[in-house]
């Protein structure tokens, strides 16, 4: 058996989730297919996207590439965290880690548990590490591959920083952009 001489790395359609009243994908060419409304979201509160399909047959591994814009400067090195829930089934309040509902809006954890503990029960993805920069400037971060484990599933966002985020959600976005192997002979 002759081995491949190479293999491709292809990326697919993303899936981005942004805001159905605000969002533009004029700046990063990304088309809206999920709601999350990230505007105005306060310092230390978060927010969880839509639940989605991934498909029957999911992309082993995503990058996710996401834009968040603050209101007024936070302090240089502050973060934004990103998560994402996982969850075996469609129903969007079934089967879901951390208190996450399956429907787009706040993300406080589970009732019994505060949002610190709550999102140590999502998959981490990564954190963007903020500029002090203000309105105007999106500041944009891809963070590193990985595997979701189970087909279905919701970002969720938790400003961590010492300021709230945009008063509107134009530029902002959470995308996943599935990666697929090719063998070529």
């Amino acid at each position: 058996m002759a081995l491949p001489d190479t293999i491709n790395f292809l990326p697919g359609t993303a899936l981005v989730w942004a805001d159905t009243t605000d969002y533009a994908s004029t700046l990063t060419g990304l088309a809206r297919t999920a709601q999350l409304d990230l505007t105005s979201l306060a310092a230390g509160l978060a927010m969880q996207g839509a639940k989605v399909d991934l498909g029957s047959a999911f992309a082993r591994q995503h990058l996710p590439y996401v834009g968040i814009e603050f209101d007024v400067a936070p302090t240089s090195g502050d973060l934004v965290e990103f998560w994402w829930a996982g969850s075996p089934i469609t129903t969007p309040g079934s089967a879901n880690p951390g208190g996450t509902t399956g429907v787009a809006g706040t993300y406080a954890g589970t009732a019994s548990d505060s949002l610190a503990d709550s999102k140590l029960s999502l998959q981490y993805l990564g954190t963007l590490i903020a500029t002090a920069d203000a309105a105007t400037v999106v500041q944009y971060v891809t963070l590193p591959f990985f595997v979701p484990k189970l087909r279905f599933g919701m970002p969720v966002v938790v400003n961590s920083a010492d300021q709230a985020f945009e008063g509107d959600a134009v530029e902002m976005l959470f995308a996943l952009i599935p990666y697929t192997d090719q063998v070529v002979d």
